[in-house]
């Protein structure tokens, strides 16, 4: 009996090599049902959204002296233009300058008055929504040996689903 046991122990270990060399195959399920699955996506859209608004301003905020000197100059060259004399040539440019730097002066004072300009203000706004469905895959339910699975696909496997089978000893 004791020389047997290393024959039977060889031989044993022989059916089982050869059991477990087919252990990974492929069987075909049965499929049960099949249903696309999609999920919703949002799409925001932006819009540029445009008004026109009162803006009110000011000609120049600084007192600029530049104008009213040349005005000054302008004025007493013609006010001693206009004289006949050498006393009505010097009163003449005296009150050309006054003049024409006033008159300049004025000018600038109008400038300042307050306008109203209407301008035109664009933004961008996030005001548009689109919902799409996306395709995610199919939902796939089968039986195999009477048990009942679920999984999902990338496509459609028709009446039957080909599934790779492994067995391995439960020790």
């Amino acid at each position: 009996m004791m020389k047997m046991l290393p024959v039977f122990a060889a031989l044993s270990s022989l059916v089982a090599g050869s059991a477990f060399a087919h252990a990974n195959h492929v069987e075909y399920a049965r499929v049960t049902h099949v249903e696309p699955v999609y999920r919703t996506v949002a799409r925001h859209s932006p819009q540029q959204v445009c008004y026109t608004e009162a803006v009110q301003y000011r000609g120049s905020q600084r007192a600029d002296t530049t104008p009213v000197v040349l005005g000054a100059i302008a004025g007493g060259a013609l006010g001693h233009a206009m004289g006949r004399n050498k006393s009505n040539k010097r009163v003449g440019m005296a009150a050309g300058a006054v003049l024409g730097g006033a008159v300049v002066s004025d000018i600038q004072r109008q400038n300042n008055q307050p306008a109203t300009v209407h301008q035109q203000r664009c933004r961008v706004v996030n005001s548009s929504v689109q919902y799409h469905n996306v395709f995610d895959g199919y939902q796939v339910s089968y039986t195999l040996r009477g048990r009942h699975y679920t999984t999902m696909l990338d496509y459609d496997p028709g009446p039957r689903l080909p599934v790779q089978v492994s067995v391995r000893p439960g020790y």
